[in-house]
């Protein structure tokens, strides 16, 4: 490998496809969520679902990045 370190390269794949993974679930539970409880389900896919995705993503990459050591 040509400069890099296969481990960091590892993690920041796995967490790639984790987080997008979490967000797709995100983006389809949310709002099914929010009619459940009688509400408009618009409110879940809006602003609300991009900073819970944003923040699940964080930390799966930290987590990976950690448990993989390659940060």
């Amino acid at each position: 490998m040509v400069g890099g370190d296969l481990r960091l390269a590892c993690a920041i794949s796995l967490a790639l496809v984790v987080s997008c993974a979490t967000a797709t679930l995100v983006a389809l539970g949310l709002p099914h969520v929010f009619a459940r409880f009688g509400k408009d389900p618009a409110l879940g896919s809006g602003p609300l679902a991009t900073v819970i995705q944003d923040l699940l993503s964080l930390g799966v990459y930290f987590a990976l990045a950690i448990s993989v050591g390659g940060v």
